[in-house]
């Protein structure tokens, strides 16, 4: 009997083997040619029910190489090829210094400046005209990838039944370096962005995508990006929902002035022996050095032979073309492309600062005296205004109270973090959602309050640090690993947060899947309610998932409406004394002769 049912046992096996073996790998025929890709499997063996087969074609080109003459250039779309694209592993990462990235290690694997590619992730089987979640993934700019080891969107895909895409783009110099004028005026990563955007709408229904449904989202400079497709009008129509996880281009960091770009790039042309003196000349001696050279020099030796501090050196710039105004401004006037969005941010977005300052103390926080306080934050805070009156106003307001006049002796990293997190990441975001609303288009806002139990940056410490929603919304507590111990509330929470994301692409309402929907008894209680200017609500990302009001009022206040006044008024003031130490004469009336200042602006020059 035993061996019958051995032999039996041997017989299935075989069978099995012989189907697993020819079964066909997954492929679709794109108006560019046929792509072939690999099929995986999401199984995670605490939720059974989850269990799905997902389709991933991997590395997709979506422009050619940005190489030779076509470095510091927009992309150029990919022409159609013959025969069959193997589409089984992932690209190449764009070009950048090899840094850690938390609880995913060091970034490693082959890096080339033939890296402008995508991955697409299908669930099996395809939902009939499945909505799309794109990903633009983070990193200052200069950092990243969207083949992220525990950031694939295979889990996305299977739990939220969507179809998942995540791009490259050009990073650094390579991306974003700009003489401010037509020669290079800069953008390329974003360029990059809106191209890939464009193939998703040419290409995806023959993944069984819904080019109408198309939600973007990223954090950090992913979105910072994803908000200036929302204020560019080449973007407008490629996506109806928006998604953005701590960041916006009118942060501080999200772009830089004309003149600073156009210094940075004339110091790493110095640098990298192509000291010339027009953009002409310039342009055509950096695209004849080799990448790896530009890399090892983008960065911390260019700041050093500028005499800078900074976090982000290249970034987007105001080029009249992809942003046609200053973010600011354009959020003003309501030129907002036409889409429901998420905006969001965590806790303690600016506890990063504290982790790279500190990098030894993974389990325990680190003791921030009142010098050190001033030195973390003077270079976040003068990305607003380098007035010392404007960083003392600040930091006044985010004093520990309970210290004493000791410097030494008081513990300022709540302060240090919380100027970051509000200065550069919370209140932007805050102008955003108000600018966006009141242009009439729907915005759902959250602030991610859970300390989770595994972090992406990887210290103990840190709270609800910059990027920890990242792995909730990709499903990693769902599935065992040996860098992230999540608990049974937090697989829930992924869930939910999944349910939030992937609803944004459905309908543009992270409380429906369909249009159809209504919210069961249960799911009531966790419905998000779209942010007013009058309620100002949100969701606090949290194993509860309450609603709250008003993130971060008083504070917001300050940074939105105070601080630009004061900034504004220094400039005024400084104006006038420099007319006053230039023996230039009054009126009767109390201003200049030539109309720079006004009596009430010039009481002190005077």
């Amino acid at each position: 009997m035993t061996l019958q049912i051995a032999c039996v046992l041997w017989l299935m096996l075989q069978i099995l083997v012989q189907v697993t073996c020819c079964v066909d790998p997954p492929a679709v025929t794109t108006r560019l040619g046929r792509i072939v890709g690999t099929r995986l499997q999401f199984n995670p063996a605490a939720r059974p029910e989850l269990r799905r087969s997902v389709d991933a074609y991997l590395g997709i080109p979506y422009a050619e190489p940005p190489v030779g003459t076509l470095r510091f250039k927009p992309p150029v779309a990919k022409s159609p090829w013959s025969g069959e694209l193997q589409a089984t592993e992932v690209g190449n990462r764009c070009p950048q210094p090899l840094m850690p990235m938390g609880n995913n290690g060091m970034l490693t694997g082959k890096q080339a400046e033939d890296c402008l590619s995508i991955n697409v992730f299908v669930p099996r089987p395809v939902p009939v005209k499945a909505a799309v979640l794109v990903y633009i993934h983070g990193g200052g700019f200069f950092v990243g990838t969207g083949s992220m080891e525990n950031f694939y969107g295979t889990a996305l895909a299977a739990v939220g039944d969507v179809i998942v895409v995540a791009v490259n783009y050009r990073l650094g110099a390579l991306g974003f370096l700009s003489t401010g004028d037509d020669v290079m005026p800069g953008n390329m990563g974003l360029f990059d962005q809106r191209l890939a955007l464009e193939w998703i709408r040419d290409n995806i229904q023959a993944f069984g995508g819904d080019p109408e449904r198309v939600a973007i989202f990223g954090e950090s400079a992913g979105a910072a990006s994803v908000s200036a497709h929302m204020v560019s009008p080449g973007s407008a129509g490629l996506f109806h929902a928006a998604i953005m996880e701590s960041g916006d281009i009118s942060s501080p960091w999200g772009t830089l002035p004309a003149e600073v770009a156009r210094r940075r790039a004339f110091a790493l042309g110095k640098l990298v022996d192509c000291e010339r003196e027009t953009s002409q000349e310039l342009l055509d001696c950096l695209q004849r050095v080799d990448f790896d050279t530009i890399v090892e020099n983008q960065y911390q030796k260019l700041l050093q032979e500028l005499g800078e501090t900074a976090f982000i050196v290249f970034a987007p710039v105001v080029d009249g073309n992809f942003l046609p105004g200053k973010p600011s401004d354009l959020f003003a006037e309501g030129a907002i492309n036409d889409a429901a969005s998420i905006i969001g941010s965590t806790a303690d977005d600016g506890v990063m600062v504290a982790v790279r300052a500190y990098p030894d103390h993974t389990d325990r926080a680190p003791f921030v005296d009142t010098t050190a306080y001033e030195t973390l934050t003077r270079p976040w805070i003068s990305m607003i205004s380098a007035e010392p009156i404007v960083a003392d106003a600040v930091r006044v307001m985010y004093r520990n109270t309970s210290c004493n006049d000791d410097h030494h002796s008081c513990d300022c990293l709540d302060s240090t973090v919380q100027v970051v997190s509000d200065g550069v990441f919370v209140c932007p975001q805050d102008s955003a959602a108000r600018a966006f609303t009141a242009a009439g288009r729907k915005v759902y806002r959250y602030h991610m309050t859970h300390a989770p139990t595994s972090h992406y940056l990887a210290s103990k410490w840190t709270g609800s640090a910059h990027a920890d929603e990242i792995p909730f919304v990709f499903g990693v507590p769902l599935v065992a690993s040996d860098k992230f111990t999540y608990t049974e509330d937090e697989a829930r929470m992924s869930l939910r947060i999944i349910k939030y994301w992937t609803n944004m692409a459905k309908t543009g309402n992270p409380n429906l899947s369909s249009l159809n929907d209504k919210p069961t008894d249960g799911e009531k209680e966790a419905e998000w309610p779209v942010f007013s200017l009058q309620e100002l609500t949100y969701k606090d990302l949290s194993p509860a998932m309450l609603n709250g009001r008003a993130i971060k009022a008083r504070e917001c206040r300050m940074w939105n409406e105070f601080i630009p006044k004061l900034v504004k008024l220094t400039e005024k003031v400084k104006k006038c004394r420099e007319f006053t130490e230039s023996g230039r004469k009054w009126t009767k009336e109390g201003g200049s002769v030539d109309g720079t200042c006004t009596k009430e602006t010039c009481a002190e020059g005077k």
